[in-house]
């Protein structure tokens, strides 16, 4: 009686040491995609460009910027005036 026991508990707790393996597999896979790694190394916004494409900024100079910021206060004030004439 005493031996079916201790089989028991031997299966069991080898049920359970599977069991945590397999948590520890998916708790590792939670961790890397969260600190920007997949499982297989590459990082998540690389795997959504595609792993070829290198994404480039437009750098734009003083003069460019301040024509864009002029144009774009003008494009305001303008808008603020036709909501003030509708009212």
């Amino acid at each position: 009686m005493l031996s079916n026991r201790r089989r028991v508990l031997e299966l069991a707790l080898e049920s359970l040491e599977n069991k945590k393996r397999q948590l520890d597999a998916e708790i590792a896979e939670i961790t890397r995609e969260l600190s920007g790694r997949s499982s297989k190394g590459m990082s998540v916004s690389a795997q959504r460009r595609g792993a070829g494409s290198v994404r480039k900024r437009s750098h734009f100079s003083k003069e460019e910027r301040l024509r864009r910021s002029q144009r774009m206060k003008a494009y305001w004030d303008n808008w603020r005036k036709k909501k003030l004439r509708r009212k």
